[in-house]
């Protein structure tokens, strides 16, 4: 069998166990933590804050490849159907080993959403208990289970503080809300009781947080949230599958003019920067209008000494759908070693029906290019020692491999229907 090209996933995720919250959250969070109860008729409700959820698909659902699909099912258990591998650090190191993952870089689920948690104590109880756990997951190989603490950006003291802890504890990456939200979303527009509800990525208030990222050596990684959640607003006004087509890269496209148009790169020029699961083809439409604006509005804008490409070419990655009829546009515009292949293993939403047999088969990227997506941009990323990675994998990998040679992720009879246990795919 030919050698395996070491794949970096930039951007998968775990499924937390909803034991974890009974277990370990403060006691006094326990009874209105987040709740799955399976009925006597087999039927699942999830409970946010003692709240049922009235939700399309079921949490298996949400983890399984392609269950959307028309191929797909909205019924799968979590339970019978998943692969154990989203919440057991064993049964991952296997299935990375079938797909031909040789790194992930690991993000939560169900913590993704926590500027809708409306009691910051409460907020920040979830993302350190997530942090320990994740910490503990990926100690099973820490050179290919890599994890990205979650760090709520709402008071600058107890982030920096939680970001100690987990540099100590080992996070390869933080993982940032795009917009950080201090409060609730549902206020309206104009109400003055908004002030102080949005702090966004370019403030200088951040430049400590920053500055001790780039001592340590890690990027931050600002990944996409729920596009339903009531901090972005959007899901009042737009039903399910709208708040996915726009939801995700709107955030991105915000979190990018914060951080350029604040400043903030500039004033942390040795910053990096990863924008997540937002797609990839809007980038050059965006980043050539904040162009335009430059000088359009010369008047009313700061100077600058790097204009907005340059500025995303020396400090910024990006990572999306390997699908993007933008992509090559994008590699042409900010260079192919700032695109991160990200599979978003296992969610629903990940790229369909193969991430990598997607980037395998595009005939307008060239060798060059799919390897830098693979491979060189998620290391220069996160600061990848790709010959110690190489030394640690062993025989049946080769950093010479061939993109050709990749066999996709996913079984070639995979079937979502099925889900992706083990059990139910034989």
């Amino acid at each position: 069998m030919a050698p395996k090209l070491p794949v970096i996933d930039g951007d998968a995720h775990v499924v937390e166990p909803f034991t974890l919250w009974d277990e370990e959250l403060p006691e006094e969070f326990r009874p209105v933590a987040r709740q799955r109860i399976v009925d006597e008729t087999g039927k699942e409700v999830l409970y946010h804050h003692g709240t049922p959820l009235d939700l399309e698909w079921t949490i298996g659902t949400l983890c399984t490849p392609g269950s959307a699909s028309p191929e797909g099912r909205l019924d799968l258990d979590l339970e019978a159907d998943v692969h154990p591998g989203v919440a057991d650090p064993r049964a991952r190191l296997e299935v990375m080993d079938e797909q031909g993952i040789a790194v992930s870089f690991l993000f939560p689920s169900c913590t993704l959403g926590l500027d809708d948690v409306p009691d910051l104590d409460f907020r920040w109880a979830y993302a350190r208990t997530y942090n320990s756990w994740i910490a503990r997951f990926c100690q099973a190989d820490p050179v290919r289970l890599r994890w990205g603490a979650v760090i709520p950006l709402v008071g600058l003291d107890r982030a920096m503080d939680e970001l100690e802890r987990c540099l100590a504890l080992g996070a390869s990456t933080v993982m940032l809300s795009p917009l950080p939200r201090s409060g609730p979303g549902a206020v309206p527009f104009a109400s003055p009781e908004r002030e102080g509800l949005c702090q966004n990525l370019g403030h200088p208030e951040l430049d400590p947080f920053w500055q001790r990222l780039v001592k340590a050596d890690i990027p931050a990684v600002v990944h996409a949230v729920n596009p339903a959640s009531n901090a972005l607003g959007l899901g009042w006004v737009f039903a399910n599958r709208v708040q996915w087509q726009m939801g995700q890269p709107w955030q991105m496209q915000m979190a990018i003019l914060h951080l350029i148009e604040s400043g903030a790169l500039d004033r942390n020029p040795d910053l990096r920067v990863g924008f997540f699961e937002g797609d990839v083809g809007w980038l050059a439409h965006w980043l050539g209008r904040l162009e335009e604006t430059y000088d359009k509005f010369a008047l009313l804008s700061k100077h600058r000494e790097r204009r907005p490409i340059e500025t995303f070419r020396q400090q910024c990655w990006i990572s999306g759908e390997p699908a993007d009829l933008g992509l090559r546009h994008t590699i042409d515009l900010v260079g192919q070693d700032r695109l991160v292949f990200g599979s978003d293993w296992p969610h629903m939403d990940g790229a369909w029906p193969d991430p990598i047999a997607i980037v395998r088969d595009r005939d307008d990227i060239d060798e060059g290019m799919k390897r830098a997506l693979l491979v060189d941009g998620p290391a220069s990323l996160f600061n990848v020692d790709l010959d110690a990675i190489a030394k640690h994998l062993g025989p049946g990998w080769s950093l010479d491999a061939p993109t050709r040679d990749l066999r996709g992720m996913l079984p070639s009879d995979y079937e979502p229907s099925r889900g992706t246990s083990p059990v139910v795919q034989r």
